[in-house]
């Protein structure tokens, strides 16, 4: 287990808040307290996972302070790769709010065929 990695996770699951703050004023169906709990959760868990109670106090964030650095980077990651890839995003959802998007449909949009 490493930092990255935990950013990596911390950005997957506020990555929904920062797509739906790039939308509207409000957010209606995405909840950011999501990866603070997360955080919480680890760091409970942590006691009972002797295997890897070690790497996970490493990387897990010191205090709120911390946790609060950590949640704003991800948000800030997210936002900053969502716009990156507008159009990706946007073709993407297209095809899937229809409804009738494949696997492979995905694919192909993901990959720009």
């Amino acid at each position: 287990a490493t930092d990255v990695g935990l950013l990596k996770v911390l950005m997957w699951l506020i990555a929904p808040v920062a797509m739906e703050s790039g939308k509207y004023p409000q957010l209606i169906s995405s909840d950011p307290r999501e990866a603070r709990v997360f955080l919480s959760r680890l760091n409970e868990k942590s006691n009972s996972i002797q295997f890897a109670k070690q790497a996970i106090e490493e990387i897990l964030p010191e205090d709120d302070a911390q946790s609060d650095d950590f949640l704003k980077w991800a948000l800030s990651e997210a936002d900053t790769l969502l716009r990156n890839n507008k159009k990706v995003v946007d073709n993407l959802s297209e095809a899937l709010a229809g409804g009738a998007a494949t696997i492979g449909d995905c694919v192909a949009i993901l990959e720009g065929w």
